[in-house]
């Protein structure tokens, strides 16, 4: 059975595909550091899933935490979902974004090449179209963010875009919606 990390996995998204991840037949460990989220969601995980979830509490953006992870289970590929998400607090702490946003990706991105993954379901975000010209938004319409938050987002679809012309054994997809719940 396939092995899944699942990154920002206490979160709202996070922890919904977790459920939908196990459904589906794949085993998964999730990691958070719980700044967006809360450990009680592993509760209501274990309930749901019948069994406590396999879960280390480590960031993205700690190199050492992310290569135990990967020394610890055997990660087939990587849904990577921890990232600050808040347009509004992006503007007034950029800073925080790229280093949480891009850095937490190039971690996880490092840390998959170290142990052999090239396999990545990745949240991005429909901020990434800026104003669009046109309603609803075709999936080529121009790409022009305009905030700090699509910025990253952006920026991370270049990271991975970059990554698959280096090495075409790289497979990605970028998930860009507007709203996840939806």
């Amino acid at each position: 059975m396939a092995m899944v990390l699942l990154t920002g996995a206490a979160g709202y998204i996070g922890s919904h595909t977790w459920l939908a991840l196990v459904r589906a037949g794949f085993e998964v460990v999730g990691v958070d550091d719980f700044s967006n989220s809360s450990p009680r969601v592993l509760e209501r995980l274990a309930v749901l899933l019948g069994r406590p979830p396999a879960f280390e509490k480590a960031s993205v953006c700690d190199a050492g935490a992310m290569d135990s992870v990967f020394r610890r289970h055997r990660i087939d590929a990587t849904v990577h979902f921890a990232a600050l998400k808040a347009v509004a607090e992006s503007v007034a702490q950029p800073l925080a974004y790229y280093a949480n946003n891009l850095g937490g990706l190039l971690t996880v991105c490092s840390a998959m090449l170290a142990h052999g993954g090239k396999r990545m379901v990745f949240s991005s975000s429909a901020t990434v179209y800026g104003q669009p010209e046109r309603l609803p938004i075709p999936e080529d319409a121009a790409l022009q963010a305009t905030n700090p938050y699509g910025r990253t987002k952006l920026m991370a679809e270049q990271v991975l875009a970059d990554l698959g012309c280096a090495d075409p054994a790289w497979r990605t997809a970028c998930l860009r919606y507007f709203n996840p719940v939806g």
